[in-house]
Parts: structure tokens; sequence; C-alpha cells
């Protein structure tokens, strides 16, 4: 399954890469964040264990330009091949 990510950070692992081909042939959303994370030399906790939701205060995650939140399953929505994945992580503030 290949699944197209736009990001405004730079994904590690995926570098100068603009879609990752997963082994599996059906995956959710969260399945698919965190096979992205052990992708990574140094993991990133994109889904915190047993949580049901993502953090909002550090991630906004897409499918196909949909906040996943309105997705009727959340991060349990199945992915098709050639979906579309954005994530951002988001700017902490300060001064």
């Amino acid at each position: 399954m290949r699944i197209h990510i736009t990001s405004n950070f730079f994904v590690p692992g995926l570098e100068e890469k603009d879609s990752v081909t997963m082994e599996r042939s059906r995956m959710t959303l969260r399945d698919f964040l965190e096979d992205l994370s052990k992708m990574s030399p140094t993991p990133i906790e994109y889904v915190k264990p047993g949580a049901g939701a993502l953090d909002p205060d550090d991630w906004e995650v897409d499918i196909n330009g949909i906040p996943y939140q309105h997705c009727a399953d959340g991060l349990e929505t199945a992915l098709r091949d050639g979906d579309r994945i954005a994530i951002k992580i988001l700017a902490m503030g300060g001064g």
C-alpha cells in the first residue's frame, strides 16, 4: 500500500520522500502512524499507547484533506492505497 505524505517538518526516516510503501495491505491511521514512527532512527510518538486521539497540542493529521477527527472512525479509519496523509507539528508559542 502506497501512502503519500506531506508535512511541515522533515519526517525522520523519510527525508526527501513524498510517499511510503507499507507492507500491509490493510491498515488504520493508528497503524500507519505507529509504523511510521518505527521507520525513524529516533522514534516519534505520534500516538500515545492506548490513546483514543492524538494530542491536539502536538499534532494535526488530515486524511485526504479531512482532519482525522472528522472521520467517523478517527484513528481507526481504514486507509486505502494512494491516500494522502498530512502530518503537522504544532508550533509552541512563547517569548
